[in-house]
């Protein structure tokens, strides 16, 4: 897999996918195709970077619940369709796994909660903003507005049981209190490949490239997943 090292911090690698250039095609042709001023422009790429910014807060929620538990973080990656913390290892009791399962959404849910109150310290209050006017990217505070939604939005998606999302490795750690760990993570598999399928047709029909290469992604590294504990566990 082709990365290339952005830094370490934490003593915890950070990795970009090669992949990661079709972001900045994307920006482009989004900018090109919506006649975006200079200042639009680069209100929007920055409005991007925070997004992945946050995405990479998120993995390092995992990656330091993983280290109260002894367990190391590889590195991280980041590619367009997210981030993963790539750990070597997971607890084997269902706790320690839930904690660090849901340690990344709280990340996102801490960071929309600093928002809200640095927010009300300025004495703005929370307003849902217009999305579908950019010209919101250059207003300070409708970027701010922007990152809470953001952050909003990563803390729900990430909680849908569509293993090996947190949301499904979640849902395996409840499982796992009641049941061993290889019939949870089946039932986990099937929900996630289910939900996966309902992603690939609504991005199919709504034409969001994102929700479809998340759903892929979901379909096959459930099937592996669950394939490798199968082998470790025989």
């Amino acid at each position: 897999m082709k990365a290339y090292k952005l830094g370490e911090f934490l003593k915890i690698p950070i990795y970009i996918h090669w992949s990661f250039l079709f972001i900045l095609l994307f920006i482009g042709y989004y900018a090109f195709a919506h006649n975006m001023s200079v200042i639009e422009i680069a209100a929007f790429s920055l409005y991007i970077l925070t997004l992945f910014f946050c995405v990479t807060l998120h993995e390092y929620g995992h990656a330091l619940m993983a280290r109260r538990y002894n367990i190391h973080t590889q590195d991280i990656i980041i590619s367009p369709i997210g981030g993963i913390a790539r750990l070597l290892g997971m607890p084997s009791n269902p706790t320690g796994e839930l904690l660090i399962a849901i340690a990344g959404p709280l990340v996102n849910l801490a960071i929309s909660f600093l928002i809200i109150i640095f927010l009300y310290v300025l004495g703005i209050g929370i307003v849902l903003p217009d999305t579908d006017s950019l010209t919101i990217l250059t207003n300070p505070i409708g970027f701010i507005h922007l990152i809470l939604v953001m952050n909003l939005v990563l803390f729900v998606f990430n909680l849908i049981p569509a293993y090996p999302m947190d949301g499904g490795r979640i849902f395996r750690a409840l499982l796992s209190y009641k049941l061993t760990k290889l019939k949870a993570t089946f039932i986990a598999y099937l929900v996630g490949r289910a939900i996966a399928i309902g992603f690939i047709i609504f991005a199919f029909i709504n034409k969001i490239p994102s929700l479809f290469f998340i759903g892929i992604f979901i379909f096959l590294v459930s099937a592996k997943e669950y394939k490798q504990l199968k082998m470790r566990d025989l």
